[in-house]
């Protein structure tokens, strides 16, 4: 075998599902995570429905969020400064003319078993925005997050507060949905800005179990021609 072990050779396929257990899943993507992408503002410097931000679909039973610009601006005493997107120009204000606004995104081809996390940012982004967000990653074990974000009329903003959420996949589609409330049509709901992905996968991919057959198999020719060298 070229002076190459036996020991060598299991340790290679050893490694190879080492390594594939936990590779990053490719096809499994988030679209428009920061909400930069469309639809265009038809407000100035926000946009308020009937659309969902690009890549993603407004729950049904739920009004779609308002999408806000670095420029907007509210009228009223100590309203006029606000906190501002967390990333780029945009960002959502969680409900639309209703207490209550929800959106969603489908991911696809994760493999079943697959440990699905999502991050996200949360804030007060004025001083009348308030009430929860319930972020949900429907399709695997996780229980929904709730992020309560207090009513305080005293301050202008509050700074942005990064959370995770994590489930393993029982399927090969995730949803991930928030809904926010405000407990008011006269307050705005919770802030929520720069939603990102992460998956990795449970169970070896094709290239992997390749590499891990291989493997076994020049183990196994090694084993047979040392058992034929020492009959």
């Amino acid at each position: 075998m070229g002076g190459i072990s036996v020991k060598f050779l299991i340790g290679a396929a050893a490694a190879a599902c080492a390594i594939a257990s936990a590779a990053p899943v490719a096809a499994a993507t988030l679209v428009n995570g920061g909400f930069e992408d469309g639809p265009a503002l038809n407000y100035g410097t926000y946009y308020r429905g009937p659309a969902a931000p690009d890549g993603w679909s407004r729950v049904a039973g739920y009004e779609a969020p308002d999408i806000l610009d670095n420029a907007y601006t509210q009228t009223g005493a100590g309203l006029a400064q606000l906190l501002g997107a967390h990333g780029g120009s945009r960002y959502l204000d969680m409900n639309g003319a209703s207490p209550s606004g929800g959106i969603y995104q489908d991911i696809t081809g994760l493999t079943v078993g697959s440990v699905v996390t999502i991050t996200y940012w949360v804030s007060q982004w004025a001083q009348n925005s308030a009430g929860t967000l319930t972020a949900s990653l429907i399709g695997t074990d996780a229980t929904a997050q709730v992020v309560d974000v207090p009513y305080s009329p005293g301050a202008q903003s509050a700074a942005w507060t990064q959370y995770s959420l994590s489930g393993v996949a029982q399927s090969d589609t995730v949803r991930i949905q928030f809904i926010g409330y405000s407990g008011s049509t006269s307050r705005g709901a919770p802030g929520l800005d720069d939603v990102a992905l992460n998956v990795v996968s449970g169970a070896p991919e094709p290239a992997a179990w390749a590499l891990m057959i291989a493997g076994f198999g020049l183990s196994g020719a090694a084993l047979r021609r040392r058992q034929t060298r020492l009959a």
